[in-house]
């Protein structure tokens, strides 16, 4: 068994029918026989039916993020990324030992990666397989191949135990799918009672600048996007789940465009604008309580049970 997963081995679950696995040849297998491969130390763990009218938006997605994770080069934490790791950085005050979860990782790592630089144990999990065997490949060239692992499976129905994770994060990956209640059930159900769990979605289009949203309507039907949400249909999925919200943001207001366009035409010049790209991100943190903003932010705390009522207003986190 690849050195990348043995850690995890006894929290990976049958997708199918949710029992333990246990190393078979190349792959895995569970005591109903159910097998999965392991592709380049990455378990495979996708079950053997798809929910009709599910399988469609999976497979597109799962098409496209294939070719746009297909190839690239070595790690490299670029400002964005680096902005949002400090975003997630509040995670780790809670259950402190246990790993975090990322889920939809994409092939760059970088929020797994960076966990296991910070001496935790980093799980990232995404749709594509192309993506992972990328991520793979970057932690491996960091050096943090035994901290992090990553397994393609289905954000809906997560091939983890209960309780396995003391934080977890799923950044703009609800947008993107049929059945986002599920989703969030799961991150639920695979985090420990009093885990922190990090989401970001789209805000809602009439929140949007006008200006912006035809270019945000384009990025929608381009990348697959299902939805968007406002900061009360956010938070009641959440509570729904079992996740009780602590703080909604509102991200991307109009001098993050700006933050961005500076960017690139910085970069094409190569001249090195890191100075004022913290300034203005600075500037766009303390415009969270806007609501105007392109992206909803929201931090919540699994509950003791995940069918627990919430606690009255004014009592919780």
């Amino acid at each position: 068994m690849a050195e990348s997963i043995s850690w995890l081995l006894p929290s990976l679950r049958c997708p199918d029918c949710a029992a333990e696995l246990a190393p078979a040849g190349d792959g895995l297998v569970c005591g109903s026989r159910h097998e999965f491969p392991v592709i380049d130390g990455v378990p495979v763990l996708l079950p053997g039916t798809d929910a009709p009218g599910v399988a469609e938006q999976h497979a597109s997605q799962r098409e496209f993020y294939d070719q746009v994770f297909s190839s690239g080069g070595p790690y490299s934490l670029a400002l964005w990324q680096d902005a949002c790791v400090r975003r997630l950085k509040p995670l780790g005050e809670a259950n402190a030992g246990a790993p975090f979860l990322d889920v939809g990782a994409g092939g760059d790592a970088y929020t797994v990666i960076e966990c296991a630089r910070s001496g935790m144990l980093g799980v990232g999990c995404d749709l594509s397989l192309e993506a992972m065997r990328r991520a793979r490949r970057l932690a491996v060239g960091e050096g943090f191949a035994g901290r992090c692992a990553f397994v393609v499976c289905l954000a809906e129905r997560l091939p983890f135990a209960e309780a396995t994770f003391g934080t977890a994060s799923a950044v703009h990956v609800l947008e993107h799918l049929v059945d986002d209640r599920g989703a969030a059930g799961e991150l639920a159900r695979v985090c420990k009672p009093g885990a922190k769990v990090f989401i970001g979605v789209p805000n809602t289009f009439d929140k949007m600048p006008a200006l912006l949203r035809p270019i945000y309507r384009w990025h929608d039907r381009r990348i697959g996007h299902l939805r968007q949400y406002s900061g009360d249909s956010l938070q009641a999925l959440a509570r729904n789940a079992g996740l009780e919200p602590v703080r909604l943001t509102f991200s991307a207001h109009w001098v993050k465009v700006w933050q961005l366009a500076i960017h690139v035409v910085a970069a094409r010049l190569h001249i090195k604008d890191d100075g004022l790209w913290w300034w203005l991100e600075e500037r766009d943190r303390r415009a969270g309580s806007r609501d105007n903003g392109l992206h909803l932010n929201l931090m919540v705390q699994r509950r003791a049970s995940p069918h627990a009522d919430p606690p009255p207003a004014g009592e919780g986190g």
